[in-house]
């Protein structure tokens, strides 16, 4: 049986992505593919109870950056997947076309729901939407002096306490909004299946 490959995986996801926002000219923006990654992370996460990317969170200046990700649209891994991401500028990146082999369909799903909630933003404007949620929000403070700072996944099963914070960027509602009892159930079923790196 075939092994699932991350990078191979976060990959596809990027060019699924890229190739659904052509309306968009934020879509090259290195910002624009992170951001979307997070927000397509954070749903799949509050709805199965892990990242669909298998990716790490650190809290940056611009907001939450999946770690593996980061280094793939910087092209810091070593890799034949190197040849798959094009650089345009210093902050705007190709990926080529991929399949989609490595893509679950919850990925997909979780995809589908960033493109639709989120994908239409640019980028700038997600960096200031993913400053709203919980999970970044408790790290601002000590970003003034720390270039990143780890993510704790359990904090991505939290709400904004304030969102208004989101009504500034026309949404009536948090789109993440769940029911609170599946949300405990989920937390409860994460932390008794945690296992400390």
């Amino acid at each position: 049986m075939k092994q699932p490959d991350p990078i191979r995986k976060i990959l596809q996801a990027l060019y699924w992505l890229q190739s659904k926002a052509t309306e968009n000219p934020s879509r090259y923006s290195k910002v624009y593919l992170l951001k979307m990654m997070y927000f397509a992370d954070r749903w799949h996460f509050r709805h199965f109870g892990f990242m669909a990317s298998e990716d790490t969170y650190y809290a940056m200046k611009l907001g939450p950056v999946a770690s593996t990700t980061f280094d793939i649209l910087k092209k810091k891994l070593d890799g034949d997947y190197l040849s798959d991401i094009e650089e345009i500028s210093e902050n705007e990146v190709l990926v080529k076309k991929q399949d989609e082999d490595e893509l679950s369909e919850s990925f997909k799903e979780s995809l589908a729901f960033a493109f639709r909630e989120f994908g239409f933003y640019e980028w700038l404007v997600l960096s200031e939407i993913s400053h709203c949620y919980p999970e970044w929000k408790k790290h601002e403070a000590k970003l003034e002096s720390s270039r990143r700072i780890f993510m704790d996944d359990r904090d991505f099963f939290n709400d904004p306490e304030d969102e208004s914070c989101l009504a500034k960027f026309g949404k009536k509602a948090d789109p993440f909004k769940e029911d609170q009892k599946f949300l405990e159930l989920m937390k409860e079923d994460f932390d008794a299946n945690f296992v400390p790196a």
